[in-house]
């Protein structure tokens, strides 16, 4: 599954990708682009109330405006829950997947506090930008946690192997 995010909306886009989903952002509001045809696997996602009066199944016409309102709406017209994320393991910026780094690679890369106080670093293979699990990382799960709907048995949203935090250089 794969999501196609109006402009306006980037940043439920990076929302998206904080819960490790696919979501590329593209300006098909705009008169000159128009609706990209439907692909298999994909869903687009706009506020643009014009959308609602096309009916297809792989358009998401949301009501909330606030990026992680949205991304609750998201979750719940799509039935996902904490099982179909993989947290904090795709570039919050270019939506590639982070792939682990040696350590010591990151060494002169990351402020000298970072690099002693973290064992674990990840990188974007696209932008090169580097992330570690930080600060930030434990205030997302807590807000992915009462963003996302629980699936019976789960009480947390899982971290991915391939977690890192939105620090980043």
């Amino acid at each position: 599954m794969n999501f196609l995010v109006d402009l306006p909306l980037r940043g439920l886009a990076k929302w998206l990708r904080l819960c490790g989903l696919d979501a590329r952002v593209e300006n098909f509001s705009s008169p000159r682009e128009g609706m990209p045809s439907p692909a298999a696997g994909r869903y687009l996602i706009t506020r643009q109330a014009k959308y609602r009066r096309r009916p297809r199944e792989d358009l998401l016409v949301l009501e909330a405006n606030d990026p992680q309102d949205q991304l609750a709406e998201v979750f719940r017209r799509l039935q996902l829950t904490l099982r179909d994320v993989a947290p904090l393991s795709r570039c919050g910026e270019c939506n590639h997947l982070l792939t682990p780094v040696p350590r010591e690679a990151a060494l002169g890369l990351v402020p000298d506090h970072v690099f002693q106080t973290q064992a674990e670093f990840f990188q974007c293979p696209h932008c090169r930008r580097l992330y570690w699990p930080g600060s930030h990382h434990a205030r997302i799960i807590d807000q992915l946690q009462q963003v996302i709907p629980e699936q019976q048995g789960d009480r947390h949203v899982p971290t991915s192997p391939r977690k890192g935090a939105p620090h980043g250089l």
